[in-house]
């Protein structure tokens, strides 16, 4: 008795391809760029703080290495210690190892990094 397999190949964007296709999916276009930062946030009665750098922002928000473990959907406060500004934003992704985030301003605000688009 002879057994057959079926192989059901796909094919896997790579490359320009794969960057074109997230480039469609996000609301702003990103640049790579170091800002550094500050974030707080309350945890219980205590507000917390940590500092953070940038990987690439965008004008809505922006990917970056923040020292501390972030909770997901957490709501907190961006301070851009060069100009003194503040901007609200949420953790909107959490990479496995918890230093690496996504953070959406929820009002965006382009000059909110210093950084022309």
């Amino acid at each position: 008795m002879a057994t057959e397999t079926a192989v059901n190949t796909m094919s896997i964007p790579t490359g320009r391809i794969l960057e074109e296709r997230w480039e469609k999916l996000r609301t702003h276009r990103r640049v790579v760029s170091r800002v550094k930062f500050q974030v707080e946030w309350e945890e219980g009665a205590q507000r917390q703080k940590a500092n953070g750098v940038t990987v690439d922002i965008s004008k809505s928000g922006c990917l970056a290495v923040v020292g501390a473990g972030l909770p997901l959907r957490k709501r907190v406060r961006l301070i851009n210690p060069t100009s003194g500004r503040t901007a609200e934003a949420h953790v909107v992704w959490r990479d496995h190892e918890a230093w690496d985030v996504g953070l959406e301003l929820i009002k965006p605000d382009p000059s909110f990094w210093g950084v022309k688009f």
